[in-house]
Protein backbone atom coordinates (compact mmCIF):
# COMPACT_ATOMS: atom_id res chain seq x y z
CA UNK A 1 0.00 0.00 0.00
CA UNK A 2 1.17 3.53 -0.73
CA UNK A 3 -0.04 5.61 2.23
CA UNK A 4 -1.18 9.17 1.74
CA UNK A 5 -1.87 8.68 -1.98
CA UNK A 6 -4.91 8.21 -4.17
CA UNK A 7 -4.05 4.60 -5.01
CA UNK A 8 -3.46 3.99 -1.31
CA UNK A 9 -6.98 5.22 -0.56
CA UNK A 10 -8.43 2.89 -3.20
CA UNK A 11 -6.39 -0.05 -1.90
CA UNK A 12 -7.72 0.61 1.60
CA UNK A 13 -11.28 0.36 0.27
CA UNK A 14 -10.93 -2.97 -1.51
CA UNK A 15 -9.09 -4.43 1.47
CA UNK A 16 -11.69 -3.18 3.96
CA UNK A 17 -14.87 -3.93 1.93
CA UNK A 18 -13.90 -6.73 -0.51
CA UNK A 19 -17.42 -8.18 -0.85
CA UNK A 20 -19.35 -4.93 -1.05
CA UNK A 21 -20.53 -3.67 -4.47
CA UNK A 22 -18.33 -0.85 -5.81
CA UNK A 23 -19.79 -0.26 -9.29
CA UNK A 24 -23.11 -0.88 -11.01
CA UNK A 25 -23.23 -0.52 -14.80
CA UNK A 26 -25.70 -1.98 -17.27
CA UNK A 27 -27.07 -4.35 -14.66
CA UNK A 28 -23.59 -5.70 -13.84
CA UNK A 29 -22.14 -5.33 -10.35
CA UNK A 30 -18.41 -5.10 -9.64
CA UNK A 31 -17.34 -5.72 -6.04
CA UNK A 32 -14.43 -3.95 -4.40
CA UNK A 33 -12.37 -7.15 -4.57
CA UNK A 34 -13.07 -7.45 -8.31
CA UNK A 35 -12.23 -3.79 -8.83
CA UNK A 36 -8.92 -4.23 -7.01
CA UNK A 37 -8.02 -7.32 -9.02
CA UNK A 38 -8.83 -5.58 -12.32
CA UNK A 39 -6.72 -2.56 -11.37
CA UNK A 40 -3.73 -4.72 -10.42
CA UNK A 41 -3.94 -6.77 -13.64
CA UNK A 42 -4.11 -3.70 -15.88
CA UNK A 43 -1.30 -2.00 -13.94
CA UNK A 44 0.91 -5.04 -14.54
CA UNK A 45 -0.03 -4.98 -18.23
CA UNK A 46 1.01 -1.32 -18.34
CA UNK A 47 4.38 -2.24 -16.89
CA UNK A 48 4.89 -4.92 -19.53
CA UNK A 49 4.20 -2.26 -22.17
CA UNK A 50 6.86 -0.03 -20.61
CA UNK A 51 4.38 2.41 -19.08
CA UNK A 52 5.62 3.43 -15.65
CA UNK A 53 6.28 6.27 -13.22
CA UNK A 54 5.42 9.75 -14.51
CA UNK A 55 4.24 8.51 -17.94
CA UNK A 56 0.96 10.05 -19.04
CA UNK A 57 -2.00 7.84 -19.97
CA UNK A 58 -4.86 9.68 -21.70
CA UNK A 59 -8.30 8.18 -21.08
CA UNK A 60 -11.19 9.05 -23.39
CA UNK A 61 -14.07 6.83 -22.31
CA UNK A 62 -17.63 7.13 -21.07
CA UNK A 63 -18.65 6.50 -17.46
CA UNK A 64 -18.14 2.73 -17.40
CA UNK A 65 -16.19 0.29 -15.17
CA UNK A 66 -13.20 0.25 -17.54
CA UNK A 67 -12.78 3.98 -16.97
CA UNK A 68 -12.53 3.52 -13.20
CA UNK A 69 -10.13 0.60 -13.67
CA UNK A 70 -7.95 2.66 -16.03
CA UNK A 71 -7.70 5.46 -13.46
CA UNK A 72 -6.63 3.07 -10.70
CA UNK A 73 -4.20 1.18 -12.95
CA UNK A 74 -2.40 4.38 -13.97
CA UNK A 75 -1.96 5.32 -10.31
CA UNK A 76 -0.85 1.80 -9.36
CA UNK A 77 1.81 1.85 -12.09
CA UNK A 78 2.98 5.29 -10.93
CA UNK A 79 1.71 6.87 -14.14
CA UNK A 80 -0.33 10.06 -14.49
CA UNK A 81 -3.98 9.68 -15.52
CA UNK A 82 -5.07 12.28 -18.10
CA UNK A 83 -8.83 12.86 -18.26
CA UNK A 84 -10.17 13.67 -21.73
CA UNK A 85 -13.80 14.29 -22.57
CA UNK A 86 -15.45 11.32 -24.25
CA UNK A 87 -16.91 13.48 -27.02
CA UNK A 88 -13.69 15.06 -28.28
CA UNK A 89 -12.94 15.03 -32.00
CA UNK A 90 -9.81 13.46 -33.42
CA UNK A 91 -7.88 16.76 -33.73
CA UNK A 92 -8.89 17.77 -30.19
CA UNK A 93 -7.75 14.44 -28.77
CA UNK A 94 -4.52 14.60 -30.77
CA UNK A 95 -3.78 18.01 -29.23
CA UNK A 96 -4.16 16.57 -25.73
CA UNK A 97 -1.81 13.70 -26.59
CA UNK A 98 0.67 16.23 -27.98
CA UNK A 99 0.28 18.69 -25.10
CA UNK A 100 0.88 16.05 -22.40
CA UNK A 101 3.36 13.97 -24.46
CA UNK A 102 1.32 10.92 -23.57
CA UNK A 103 2.69 7.39 -23.70
CA UNK A 104 -0.68 5.69 -24.11
CA UNK A 105 -4.34 6.29 -24.94
CA UNK A 106 -7.29 4.38 -23.50
CA UNK A 107 -10.02 4.98 -26.07
CA UNK A 108 -13.69 4.08 -26.33
CA UNK A 109 -15.10 4.64 -29.84
CA UNK A 110 -18.23 6.78 -29.49
CA UNK A 111 -21.44 5.38 -30.87
CA UNK A 112 -23.85 7.02 -33.28
CA UNK A 113 -21.44 8.22 -35.97
CA UNK A 114 -20.86 6.71 -39.41
CA UNK A 115 -17.26 5.83 -38.50
CA UNK A 116 -16.69 5.37 -34.74
CA UNK A 117 -12.95 4.95 -35.28
CA UNK A 118 -12.46 8.13 -37.33
CA UNK A 119 -11.24 10.17 -34.35
CA UNK A 120 -8.80 7.42 -33.38
CA UNK A 121 -7.45 7.37 -36.92
CA UNK A 122 -6.74 11.09 -36.74
CA UNK A 123 -4.87 10.64 -33.44
CA UNK A 124 -2.76 7.75 -34.73
CA UNK A 125 -1.89 9.68 -37.89
CA UNK A 126 -0.44 12.45 -35.73
CA UNK A 127 1.13 10.07 -33.17
CA UNK A 128 1.98 6.75 -34.85
CA UNK A 129 4.06 5.52 -31.90
CA UNK A 130 1.29 5.94 -29.32
CA UNK A 131 0.17 2.83 -27.41
CA UNK A 132 -3.60 2.57 -27.98
CA UNK A 133 -5.90 0.42 -25.83
CA UNK A 134 -9.44 0.16 -27.22
CA UNK A 135 -12.42 -0.16 -24.86
CA UNK A 136 -15.52 -2.14 -25.85
CA UNK A 137 -16.49 -4.95 -28.17
CA UNK A 138 -15.70 -3.39 -31.55
CA UNK A 139 -12.98 -4.92 -33.73
CA UNK A 140 -9.62 -3.45 -32.81
CA UNK A 141 -7.67 -1.69 -35.59
CA UNK A 142 -4.26 -3.07 -36.53
CA UNK A 143 -1.55 -1.79 -34.24
CA UNK A 144 -3.95 -1.29 -31.31
CA UNK A 145 -4.81 -3.57 -28.40
CA UNK A 146 -8.11 -4.52 -26.80
CA UNK A 147 -8.12 -3.27 -23.22
CA UNK A 148 -10.15 -6.26 -22.00
CA UNK A 149 -7.76 -8.83 -23.49
CA UNK A 150 -4.71 -6.99 -22.25
CA UNK A 151 -6.08 -6.71 -18.71
CA UNK A 152 -7.22 -10.34 -18.66
CA UNK A 153 -3.72 -11.50 -19.62
CA UNK A 154 -2.04 -9.40 -16.92
CA UNK A 155 -0.83 -11.10 -13.76
CA UNK A 156 -1.95 -9.48 -10.52
CA UNK A 157 0.64 -7.60 -8.55
CA UNK A 158 -0.25 -8.12 -4.93
CA UNK A 159 -1.15 -5.15 -2.77
CA UNK A 160 1.82 -4.18 -0.66
CA UNK A 161 4.35 -5.64 -3.11
CA UNK A 162 7.92 -4.44 -3.23
CA UNK A 163 7.26 -2.30 -6.30
CA UNK A 164 7.60 1.39 -5.49
CA UNK A 165 4.28 3.16 -5.62
CA UNK A 166 3.77 6.87 -6.10
CA UNK A 167 4.66 9.27 -3.30
CA UNK A 168 2.27 11.90 -1.91
CA UNK A 169 4.18 14.63 -3.77
CA UNK A 170 3.93 12.88 -7.15
CA UNK A 171 1.55 14.00 -9.89
CA UNK A 172 -1.54 11.79 -10.14
CA UNK A 173 -3.86 13.54 -12.59
CA UNK A 174 -3.96 15.94 -15.47
CA UNK A 175 -7.39 17.43 -16.08
CA UNK A 176 -7.74 18.79 -19.58
CA UNK A 177 -10.43 21.31 -20.32
CA UNK A 178 -11.29 24.06 -22.73
CA UNK A 179 -13.97 25.31 -20.33
CA UNK A 180 -16.34 27.68 -22.10
CA UNK A 181 -13.62 29.69 -23.81
CA UNK A 182 -12.14 27.11 -26.19
CA UNK A 183 -8.60 27.60 -24.82
CA UNK A 184 -7.13 24.21 -23.78
CA UNK A 185 -5.80 23.89 -20.24
CA UNK A 186 -3.99 21.01 -18.55
CA UNK A 187 -4.05 21.15 -14.75
CA UNK A 188 -1.94 18.94 -12.51
CA UNK A 189 -3.27 17.25 -9.39
CA UNK A 190 -1.04 15.60 -6.77
CA UNK A 191 -1.56 12.35 -4.88
CA UNK A 192 -1.17 13.65 -1.34
CA UNK A 193 -3.12 16.87 -1.72
CA UNK A 194 -6.07 15.27 -3.52
CA UNK A 195 -6.19 12.17 -1.30
CA UNK A 196 -6.38 14.35 1.80
CA UNK A 197 -8.95 16.76 0.39
CA UNK A 198 -11.23 14.09 -1.11
CA UNK A 199 -11.18 12.05 2.08
CA UNK A 200 -11.99 15.18 4.08
CA UNK A 201 -14.88 15.95 1.72
CA UNK A 202 -16.26 12.44 2.20
CA UNK A 203 -16.11 12.91 5.96
CA UNK A 204 -17.84 16.29 5.77
CA UNK A 205 -20.67 14.80 3.70
CA UNK A 206 -20.84 11.68 5.90
CA UNK A 207 -20.27 9.33 2.97
CA UNK A 208 -20.33 5.69 4.01
CA UNK A 209 -20.68 2.09 2.77
CA UNK A 210 -24.47 2.31 2.70
CA UNK A 211 -24.48 5.23 0.25
CA UNK A 212 -25.38 4.78 -3.41
CA UNK A 213 -24.06 7.56 -5.67
CA UNK A 214 -25.49 8.35 -9.11
CA UNK A 215 -22.38 8.92 -11.26
CA UNK A 216 -23.69 10.71 -14.32
CA UNK A 217 -21.15 13.55 -14.28
CA UNK A 218 -18.18 12.72 -16.52
CA UNK A 219 -15.27 11.03 -14.75
CA UNK A 220 -12.97 12.95 -17.10
CA UNK A 221 -13.82 16.22 -15.31
CA UNK A 222 -12.62 17.32 -11.90
CA UNK A 223 -15.99 17.42 -10.14
CA UNK A 224 -17.15 14.06 -11.50
CA UNK A 225 -13.84 12.44 -10.57
CA UNK A 226 -13.80 13.98 -7.09
CA UNK A 227 -17.32 12.86 -6.21
CA UNK A 228 -16.73 9.36 -7.60
CA UNK A 229 -13.50 8.87 -5.70
CA UNK A 230 -15.01 10.32 -2.54
CA UNK A 231 -17.64 7.58 -2.83
CA UNK A 232 -15.13 4.78 -3.45
CA UNK A 233 -12.80 5.90 -0.65
CA UNK A 234 -15.69 5.42 1.81
CA UNK A 235 -17.05 2.09 0.59
CA UNK A 236 -20.04 3.45 -1.33
CA UNK A 237 -21.47 2.16 -4.62
CA UNK A 238 -21.28 4.10 -7.89
CA UNK A 239 -24.23 3.72 -10.27
CA UNK A 240 -22.52 4.64 -13.54
CA UNK A 241 -24.44 6.55 -16.24
CA UNK A 242 -22.77 7.41 -19.53
CA UNK A 243 -25.50 9.83 -20.63
CA UNK A 244 -27.78 11.92 -18.44
CA UNK A 245 -31.52 12.12 -19.05
CA UNK A 246 -34.03 13.03 -16.33
CA UNK A 247 -36.12 9.92 -17.08
CA UNK A 248 -33.16 7.57 -16.67
CA UNK A 249 -31.85 9.44 -13.64
CA UNK A 250 -35.20 9.11 -11.85
CA UNK A 251 -35.45 5.45 -12.83
CA UNK A 252 -31.99 4.73 -11.39
CA UNK A 253 -32.73 6.74 -8.25
CA UNK A 254 -35.82 4.61 -7.62
CA UNK A 255 -34.60 1.15 -8.58
CA UNK A 256 -31.04 1.43 -7.21
CA UNK A 257 -31.96 3.29 -4.03
CA UNK A 258 -29.68 6.22 -4.87
CA UNK A 259 -28.84 8.32 -1.80
CA UNK A 260 -26.51 10.94 -3.34
CA UNK A 261 -27.40 13.01 -6.42
CA UNK A 262 -25.04 15.71 -7.69
CA UNK A 263 -25.08 18.09 -10.62
CA UNK A 264 -25.37 21.54 -12.15
CA UNK A 265 -28.55 23.66 -12.00
CA UNK A 266 -29.69 22.27 -15.36
CA UNK A 267 -29.56 18.68 -14.05
CA UNK A 268 -31.66 19.53 -11.01
CA UNK A 269 -34.20 21.57 -12.99
CA UNK A 270 -34.71 18.70 -15.43
CA UNK A 271 -35.15 16.17 -12.64
CA UNK A 272 -37.54 18.41 -10.71
CA UNK A 273 -39.60 19.21 -13.81
CA UNK A 274 -39.92 15.53 -14.71
CA UNK A 275 -40.71 14.62 -11.10
CA UNK A 276 -43.50 17.21 -11.02
CA UNK A 277 -44.94 15.93 -14.29
CA UNK A 278 -44.63 12.16 -13.90
CA UNK A 279 -43.82 11.56 -10.24
CA UNK A 280 -41.18 9.14 -9.00
CA UNK A 281 -39.68 7.57 -5.91
CA UNK A 282 -36.88 9.74 -4.53
CA UNK A 283 -37.32 8.66 -0.93
CA UNK A 284 -33.83 7.18 -0.61
CA UNK A 285 -32.10 10.48 -1.45
CA UNK A 286 -30.38 12.18 1.48
CA UNK A 287 -27.75 14.48 -0.09
CA UNK A 288 -27.07 16.60 -3.16
CA UNK A 289 -24.01 18.61 -4.15
CA UNK A 290 -24.48 21.40 -6.67
CA UNK A 291 -21.77 23.05 -8.76
CA UNK A 292 -20.77 24.40 -12.21
CA UNK A 293 -23.12 27.42 -12.24
CA UNK A 294 -25.19 29.72 -10.04
CA UNK A 295 -27.99 28.12 -8.01
CA UNK A 296 -30.79 30.66 -7.52
CA UNK A 297 -32.35 30.49 -4.03
CA UNK A 298 -35.68 29.41 -5.56
CA UNK A 299 -34.03 26.35 -7.13
CA UNK A 300 -32.25 25.43 -3.90
CA UNK A 301 -35.54 25.71 -1.99
CA UNK A 302 -37.13 23.29 -4.47
CA UNK A 303 -34.21 20.87 -4.05
CA UNK A 304 -34.63 20.96 -0.27
CA UNK A 305 -38.40 20.67 -0.31
CA UNK A 306 -39.10 18.29 -3.18
CA UNK A 307 -36.05 16.03 -3.05
CA UNK A 308 -35.82 16.11 0.74
CA UNK A 309 -32.03 16.33 0.79
CA UNK A 310 -29.25 18.17 2.53
CA UNK A 311 -27.65 20.43 -0.07
CA UNK A 312 -24.02 21.46 -0.45
CA UNK A 313 -23.25 24.37 -2.75
CA UNK A 314 -19.74 24.01 -4.18
CA UNK A 315 -17.79 26.53 -6.21
CA UNK A 316 -14.52 25.48 -7.79
CA UNK A 317 -12.63 24.60 -10.94
CA UNK A 318 -10.53 21.84 -12.47
CA UNK A 319 -7.47 23.61 -11.03
CA UNK A 320 -8.40 22.00 -7.70
CA UNK A 321 -9.52 25.20 -5.97
CA UNK A 322 -12.87 25.55 -4.30
CA UNK A 323 -15.18 26.75 -1.56
CA UNK A 324 -18.31 24.96 -0.34
CA UNK A 325 -21.08 25.31 2.22
CA UNK A 326 -24.11 23.46 3.56
CA UNK A 327 -25.20 26.45 5.67
CA UNK A 328 -28.78 27.25 4.66
CA UNK A 329 -28.56 30.93 5.55
CA UNK A 330 -25.38 31.40 3.53
CA UNK A 331 -26.85 29.56 0.53
CA UNK A 332 -30.07 31.60 0.59
CA UNK A 333 -27.99 34.77 0.65
CA UNK A 334 -26.39 33.57 -2.59
CA UNK A 335 -23.02 32.83 -1.00
CA UNK A 336 -20.83 29.85 -1.93
CA UNK A 337 -19.43 29.65 1.61
CA UNK A 338 -16.80 31.11 3.88
CA UNK A 339 -13.25 30.29 2.76
CA UNK A 340 -10.58 29.79 5.38
CA UNK A 341 -8.85 33.07 6.29
CA UNK A 342 -5.97 33.80 3.94
CA UNK A 343 -7.00 31.20 1.36
CA UNK A 344 -9.07 33.50 -0.90
CA UNK A 345 -8.85 37.19 -1.75
CA UNK A 346 -10.78 39.46 -4.13
CA UNK A 347 -8.59 41.81 -6.19
CA UNK A 348 -8.98 44.73 -8.59
CA UNK A 349 -7.64 45.03 -12.14
CA UNK A 350 -4.17 45.79 -10.73
CA UNK A 351 -4.49 42.64 -8.57
CA UNK A 352 -4.62 44.61 -5.36
CA UNK A 353 -6.98 43.38 -2.61
CA UNK A 354 -10.28 45.25 -2.47
CA UNK A 355 -12.43 45.97 0.62
CA UNK A 356 -15.38 43.83 1.67
CA UNK A 357 -18.40 44.42 -0.56
CA UNK A 358 -16.39 45.45 -3.64
CA UNK A 359 -16.61 43.22 -6.72
CA UNK A 360 -13.36 42.03 -8.25
CA UNK A 361 -11.54 38.91 -9.39
CA UNK A 362 -11.46 35.91 -7.06
CA UNK A 363 -7.93 34.67 -6.32
CA UNK A 364 -6.82 31.56 -4.41
CA UNK A 365 -3.62 31.17 -2.40
CA UNK A 366 -1.28 28.74 -4.15
CA UNK A 367 0.17 27.97 -0.75
CA UNK A 368 -3.20 26.43 0.21
CA UNK A 369 -4.17 25.16 -3.26
CA UNK A 370 -1.05 24.00 -5.18
CA UNK A 371 -2.36 25.02 -8.60
CA UNK A 372 0.00 24.12 -11.38
CA UNK A 373 -0.36 23.57 -15.10
CA UNK A 374 1.38 20.86 -17.06
CA UNK A 375 4.89 21.94 -18.14
CA UNK A 376 4.56 25.15 -16.11
CA UNK A 377 7.93 26.51 -15.08
CA UNK A 378 8.69 26.89 -11.37
CA UNK A 379 6.80 25.49 -8.42
CA UNK A 380 3.32 25.89 -7.03
CA UNK A 381 4.57 27.38 -3.78
CA UNK A 382 3.48 30.88 -2.84
CA UNK A 383 1.68 33.42 -4.97
CA UNK A 384 -1.93 33.44 -6.11
CA UNK A 385 -4.04 31.68 -8.68
CA UNK A 386 -6.31 34.22 -10.40
CA UNK A 387 -9.52 32.43 -11.28
CA UNK A 388 -10.99 34.77 -13.88
CA UNK A 389 -14.22 34.74 -11.86
CA UNK A 390 -16.00 37.82 -10.56
CA UNK A 391 -16.87 37.87 -6.89
CA UNK A 392 -16.96 39.77 -3.63
CA UNK A 393 -16.50 39.05 0.07
CA UNK A 394 -18.85 40.41 2.69
CA UNK A 395 -17.87 41.63 6.14
CA UNK A 396 -18.47 38.20 7.69
CA UNK A 397 -16.20 36.34 5.28
CA UNK A 398 -18.81 34.97 2.88
CA UNK A 399 -17.77 34.67 -0.77
CA UNK A 400 -20.21 35.51 -3.57
CA UNK A 401 -19.43 34.57 -7.19
CA UNK A 402 -21.08 36.28 -10.17
CA UNK A 403 -19.64 34.66 -13.29
CA UNK A 404 -16.64 35.00 -15.57
CA UNK A 405 -14.63 38.21 -15.78
CA UNK A 406 -14.35 37.90 -19.58
CA UNK A 407 -18.04 37.07 -19.94
CA UNK A 408 -19.18 40.45 -18.66
CA UNK A 409 -21.12 42.53 -21.17
CA UNK A 410 -19.73 46.03 -21.69
CA UNK A 411 -22.72 48.15 -22.63
CA UNK A 412 -21.48 51.65 -23.30
CA UNK A 413 -18.97 51.40 -20.45
CA UNK A 414 -21.52 49.97 -18.00
CA UNK A 415 -20.76 46.38 -17.01
CA UNK A 416 -23.60 43.84 -17.08
CA UNK A 417 -23.25 40.51 -15.28
CA UNK A 418 -24.99 37.85 -17.43
CA UNK A 419 -25.56 35.63 -14.38
CA UNK A 420 -27.59 38.34 -12.66
CA UNK A 421 -29.84 38.71 -15.72
CA UNK A 422 -30.14 34.92 -16.11
CA UNK A 423 -31.24 34.50 -12.48
CA UNK A 424 -33.89 37.21 -12.92
CA UNK A 425 -35.16 35.57 -16.12
CA UNK A 426 -35.40 32.15 -14.46
CA UNK A 427 -37.75 33.59 -11.87
CA UNK A 428 -40.29 34.28 -14.61
CA UNK A 429 -42.95 31.61 -15.07
CA UNK A 430 -42.66 31.56 -18.86
CA UNK A 431 -38.93 30.76 -18.93
CA UNK A 432 -37.77 27.14 -18.67
CA UNK A 433 -34.07 27.80 -19.30
CA UNK A 434 -31.92 30.71 -20.35
CA UNK A 435 -28.46 32.07 -20.99
CA UNK A 436 -27.41 35.68 -21.61
CA UNK A 437 -24.72 36.87 -24.00
CA UNK A 438 -23.46 40.16 -25.39
CA UNK A 439 -24.00 41.13 -29.02
CA UNK A 440 -21.68 43.48 -30.85
CA UNK A 441 -23.24 46.91 -31.35
CA UNK A 442 -21.71 49.82 -33.33
CA UNK A 443 -23.01 52.42 -30.85
CA UNK A 444 -22.93 50.77 -27.43
CA UNK A 445 -20.11 48.29 -27.98
CA UNK A 446 -22.29 45.43 -26.77
CA UNK A 447 -25.96 44.93 -26.01
CA UNK A 448 -27.69 42.34 -23.84
CA UNK A 449 -29.22 39.35 -25.62
CA UNK A 450 -31.44 36.86 -23.74
CA UNK A 451 -31.45 33.32 -25.17
CA UNK A 452 -34.59 31.71 -23.79
CA UNK A 453 -36.16 28.26 -23.83
CA UNK A 454 -39.90 28.86 -23.24
CA UNK A 455 -41.87 26.93 -20.67
CA UNK A 456 -44.48 24.60 -22.24
CA UNK A 457 -47.29 26.56 -23.86
CA UNK A 458 -45.50 29.91 -23.49
CA UNK A 459 -44.40 32.31 -26.23
CA UNK A 460 -42.22 35.00 -24.66
CA UNK A 461 -41.96 38.45 -26.20
CA UNK A 462 -39.10 40.87 -25.68
CA UNK A 463 -41.34 43.71 -24.49
CA UNK A 464 -43.09 41.57 -21.89
CA UNK A 465 -39.77 40.19 -20.59
CA UNK A 466 -38.36 43.70 -20.22
CA UNK A 467 -41.50 44.83 -18.43
CA UNK A 468 -41.35 41.89 -16.01
CA UNK A 469 -37.64 42.46 -15.31
CA UNK A 470 -37.90 46.22 -15.01
CA UNK A 471 -38.72 46.19 -11.29
CA UNK A 472 -35.62 44.11 -10.55
CA UNK A 473 -32.90 45.21 -12.97
CA UNK A 474 -31.53 48.61 -13.93
CA UNK A 475 -32.54 49.74 -17.44
CA UNK A 476 -29.07 49.15 -18.92
CA UNK A 477 -29.23 45.48 -17.80
CA UNK A 478 -32.51 44.71 -19.57
CA UNK A 479 -32.32 42.51 -22.69
CA UNK A 480 -32.38 44.41 -25.96
CA UNK A 481 -32.56 41.27 -28.08
CA UNK A 482 -34.33 37.93 -27.62
CA UNK A 483 -33.48 34.58 -29.20
CA UNK A 484 -36.05 31.83 -28.59
CA UNK A 485 -34.31 28.43 -28.69
CA UNK A 486 -35.39 24.82 -28.24
CA UNK A 487 -32.46 24.21 -25.87
CA UNK A 488 -29.46 25.92 -24.28
CA UNK A 489 -26.30 24.07 -25.34
CA UNK A 490 -24.36 22.84 -22.32
CA UNK A 491 -21.22 20.86 -21.66
CA UNK A 492 -21.53 17.42 -20.08
CA UNK A 493 -20.86 19.06 -16.73
CA UNK A 494 -23.89 21.34 -17.20
CA UNK A 495 -22.12 24.61 -17.99
CA UNK A 496 -23.31 26.77 -20.87
CA UNK A 497 -21.28 26.04 -24.01
CA UNK A 498 -20.72 29.64 -25.04
CA UNK A 499 -19.23 29.06 -28.53
CA UNK A 500 -22.13 26.74 -29.41
CA UNK A 501 -24.67 29.16 -27.93
CA UNK A 502 -23.30 32.07 -29.95
CA UNK A 503 -23.50 29.98 -33.12
CA UNK A 504 -27.12 29.04 -32.34
CA UNK A 505 -27.99 32.66 -31.57
CA UNK A 506 -26.43 33.79 -34.86
CA UNK A 507 -28.55 31.29 -36.79
CA UNK A 508 -31.82 31.90 -34.92
CA UNK A 509 -34.26 34.75 -35.64
CA UNK A 510 -33.86 37.62 -33.19
CA UNK A 511 -36.38 40.02 -31.81
CA UNK A 512 -34.87 43.41 -31.12
CA UNK A 513 -35.91 46.71 -29.66
CA UNK A 514 -36.86 49.39 -32.13
CA UNK A 515 -33.91 51.48 -33.29
CA UNK A 516 -32.82 54.09 -30.79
Amino acid sequence: MTPGTLIGALESSWERWPDRPALTSGGRITTYAQLGAAVRRLAEAYRRLGIGPSDRVVCSAANRPEHVVAIGAAWSAGAVHVGADFQLTGPELARIVEMTRAAALVYEPPGGGPDPLAALGAVREEHPGLVVLVVGDRPVPAGCRALAELAAAGAETETGSARRGPAPGDAALIFTSSGTTGTPKATLGYHGNLAERWRRLGGWLRFGPEDVHLAHLPLSHGFGMMMAMGALFTGGRLVLMDRFTPDEALRRIACEGVTVLNGAPAHFRLVLDRLARDGGDVGALRLSVGTAATFPPELVRDIWDRLGVEFMYMYGSSEGVGVATTDREDIMRGSVGRPAPGSVVVVDEERRPVPAGVVGEVAFSRGVYPVRYWDEAGTAEGGWYYSGDLGRMDGEGRLYVFGRLKHRIDRGGLKVDPVEVECALLRLSGVADTAVIGLADPVMGETVCACVVPAPGESPELASLRLALGAELAPYKLPEALCVLERIPRTRLGKVDLPALRAMAEAAPRRRLAAR
